[in-house]
């Protein structure tokens, strides 16, 4: 190590005010905290590596200060707790590693060799990618079983699951955190209580049920309760989802009102992630094709993906092609969605629908980040859908967790939109963010139930809510309130 102990030290400090008695600065906590903190915080006390994974500025620096709070909060002894940022440049050019700042941690603040710790340390280690072989890093201090509990943050899972997959598996929880669900912005305003996750809960199960017995009305009269004990709120409801679609969920913009701004905020992230995660990583040599390919599916967000003319307009090679794909997939940017069938060679011969999976980047990279979205209804269209694909992932892990959710799309003579299996049984579900509901999506989604065995099927609307026959209509702002 080249750099002395005593500017690890100094550093060291900075990080970590508590150890001085200090309070972590307001800019590192919010009093708010999502629905990641509570699960997170079940995982301090179990002995395998917790991972938080997820875009970059998506908040997983701020929930981590939040869990050091909690811990303080218990009484841990706040030297004990010891977080680093990886990316840390006074460490990294002094070439410092890992095991030199614990050296120094243990020497100088614990007082003690690690192996002979009798209570356990708590390691918070952010943007733990920028830590060269990090995974063998771990394992190495995992199995060596001192008291120590590694809490680790990442922004790409291109970085962090490569790891996890080489060798940690068997050794760490891996918690991903996405930007934020409509029902926490309508939280984080005040609009719903932090008790909301009960009801939410509630919502779920009546729907789970109602896919079992194979009756819709289960889930329609949960869903006019609903609509009945959020009546006094529905203007300010309203001004949040017309404000969701045209920004998104990322927590950094919940107080910012200037689009100008946050468009550019958003085009500096992608550039972020562009470069940091996905061109450094795999070498690309033209980043340029990224960014058109990027601004492509932004414009045809949710629509049939064609990789030959794709990879024609873009000049490069379908397999060049389909790489850029699985980066910016792991980057958390685009999520695609397939053909059902049963068949996995039907699924693979048949085009992907591709998302932007976040309404403000999406409006951003298209220059559509303001007002004058809410009068195009084609575009409202195109966001409204992305949003729901989004939502309706989500819903399928909090339902059925696994490490893949997976929502179809299906064509035969006619398209319907999604496809939500659960508990077996498909759902199918046509996102029609418009006054009117045209027949033929009711005459689709009743096709479909026939030939699919489907329980009942659900027509996403702007604000018509109704039941016909095995089709339950829901505004767009009530679903996204199931999630």
């Amino acid at each position: 190590m080249e750099i002395p102990e005593t500017e690890v030290l100094r550093v060291l400090n900075k990080y970590n005010p508590w150890w001085g008695d200090k309070p972590i600065p307001q800019s590192k906590t919010s009093s708010f905290k999502r629905g990641d903190y509570y699960i997170i915080k079940r995982e301090l006390e179990r002995r395998e590596i917790v991972s938080i994974i997820g875009p970059r500025r998506v908040g997983k620096t701020i929930l981590i200060h939040q869990l050091i709070q909690e811990l303080l909060d218990s009484k841990i002894a706040p030297k004990r707790i010891l977080y680093l940022s990886t990316d840390e440049v006074e460490l990294n050019t002094g070439g410092a590693e890992l095991k030199d700042v614990l050296e120094v941690y243990s020497t100088y603040i614990l007082k003690s060799p690690l192996d002979s710790l009798k209570e356990s340390c708590y390691l918070f280690l952010d943007e733990i990618q920028e830590l060269p072989h990090w995974e063998k890093i771990l394992k190495n201090w995992y199995d060596l079983g001192y008291n120590l509990k590694f809490i680790i943050s990442g922004s790409s899972s291109i970085w962090i699951n490569k790891g996890t997959e080489e060798s940690l598996l068997g050794r760490i929880k891996t918690s991903v955190m996405m930007p934020l669900k409509f029902s926490e912005v309508l939280r984080y305003r005040a609009i719903v209580s932090d008790d909301y996750t009960g009801i939410k809960t509630n919502l779920k199960e009546s729907l789970v049920k109602a896919v079992q017995e194979k009756d819709v009305k289960i889930f329609h009269q949960t869903l006019k309760e609903l609509i009945g004990s959020m009546t006094p709120n529905r203007n300010k409801i309203e001004i949040e989802l017309n404000r969701y679609l045209i920004m998104g969920g990322y927590p950094e913009f919940l107080d910012i009102n200037d689009y100008n701004r946050i468009s550019e905020s958003i085009r500096d992230k992608i550039k972020l992630i562009f470069f940091k995660d996905i061109v450094r990583y795999f070498k690309i040599r033209n980043p340029k094709v990224l960014e058109d390919l990027f601004k492509l599916l932004a414009k045809s967000s949710g629509t049939n993906f064609n990789i030959n003319k794709t990879a024609k307009v873009l000049d490069i090679q379908r397999p060049t092609l389909k790489d850029y794909l699985k980066y910016l997939t792991k980057a958390y940017l685009i999520k695609s969605s397939e053909f059902y069938s049963q068949s996995r060679k039907a699924r693979i011969r048949k085009q992907d629908k591709i998302y932007v999976l976040d309404a403000g980047i999406r409006n951003a990279v298209v220059d559509y980040l303001d007002d004058t979205l809410s009068k195009d209804f084609t575009e409202l269209g195109i966001v409204a859908e992305s949003i729901i694909f989004d939502h309706l992932i989500r819903l399928k892990f909090n339902i059925e967790p696994g490490p893949e959710p997976e929502i179809f799309y299906w064509k035969n003579s006619k398209e319907i939109d999604f496809v939500l299996p659960i508990k077996r049984k498909l759902i199918p579900i046509e996102s029609k963010y418009r006054s009117k509901v045209p027949r033929e999506s009711i005459e689709a989604i009743n096709g479909f139930i026939k030939e699919k065995d489907s329980p009942f099927g659900i027509i996403i609307t702007k604000d018509e809510f109704d039941l016909e026959d095995n089709i339950v209509k829901i505004p767009l702002w009530v679903f996204l309130l199931v999630v």
